[in-house]
């Protein structure tokens, strides 16, 4: 049986992730710092998996969770970068740990995670390595500096390493969401300091996010971008940074009426 890794396992992103490899007969290891959640994840499976609680916020969480995988899980057939932080808020109002928080969840621990998948998938010609970036890793938003810095150089780092694996049956993919209706985007939806472009399209669920990993495992593309149209808007403002002042107040003012919209839907 195959096996795979979710970081994040007790979210709800990674529980749809999760049921969809557990029909397609993964055995699975979920990591997360709360053990109930991930608790909560086990129960929707048919098989049973590993729970491990590791904080990937520290230094010593990522090298545990490694070293685990070197000494248990060398057999590791698919890691999924699943994890993820915000904390909207102008840079001048938030603090250093803030800060350093979102490049180590965001950026380092896939980092370190993928490092050494990498070096057990190639040794044996064959693995994948899937992580959840974010449109924010095309296009930068205001309120959400750390964020994008985080996911624009995890976007960086995948086709980088795409390409030193390619030759040695190790496959590399990144899905590309806009706003998905999680715990995270509900506090942006209640908090001013949140980015209100993250509701000027359809807000999408964990389920249709795992779907679209599903989708890149099957077609093994580098990127996969969910929804199809938001992308070709981010990526060609991502790749003329100056046009974000010049369109930003025309999608801010639409954003803001989604995020109302957002709230009342939810009862929130």
């Amino acid at each position: 049986m195959k096996k795979a890794l979710i970081t994040g396992g007790g979210g709800a992103i990674a529980a749809e992730i999760a049921t969809r490899l557990d029909r397609r007969g993964y055995r699975l290891i979920l990591a997360d710092i709360n053990e109930a959640r991930m608790g909560e994840v086990a129960k929707r499976l048919s098989h049973e998996p590993v729970l491990v609680c590791a904080d990937l916020s520290t230094a010593d969480g990522v090298a545990t969770l490694s070293r685990l995988i070197e000494t248990e899980h060398g057999d590791l057939a698919l890691l999924v970068n699943n994890a993820g932080y915000v904390e909207p808020g102008d840079i001048a109002d938030l603090t250093a740990d803030v800060i350093d928080r979102h490049i180590a969840i965001n950026l380092i621990a896939p980092m370190q995670l993928a490092r050494i998948a990498a070096r057990l998938m190639r040794a044996r010609k064959s693995g994948d390595i899937l992580s959840i970036v974010s449109m924010g890793g095309i296009v930068a938003l205001k309120g959400s500096a750390s964020y994008a810095a985080s996911k624009f150089g995890l976007r960086g780092f995948l086709t980088s390493i795409r390409s030193e694996l390619a030759g040695d049956g190790v496959r590399v993919m990144g899905v590309f969401p806009s706003g998905v209706d999680t715990p995270m985007l509900r506090y942006e939806a209640v908090h001013s300091s949140g980015s209100a472009l993250n509701f000027v399209g359809k807000v999408l669920t964990a389920a249709e996010v795992a779907d679209a990993c599903m989708n890149a495992l099957d077609s093994g593309r580098l990127e996969t971008y969910i929804p199809y149209g938001d992308s070709i808007t981010s990526r060609i403002i991502g790749a003329f940074p100056w046009l974000i002042e010049k369109v930003l107040p025309r999608f801010e003012k639409a954003g803001e009426k989604g995020r109302a919209k957002f709230r009342a839907e939810r009862g929130i």
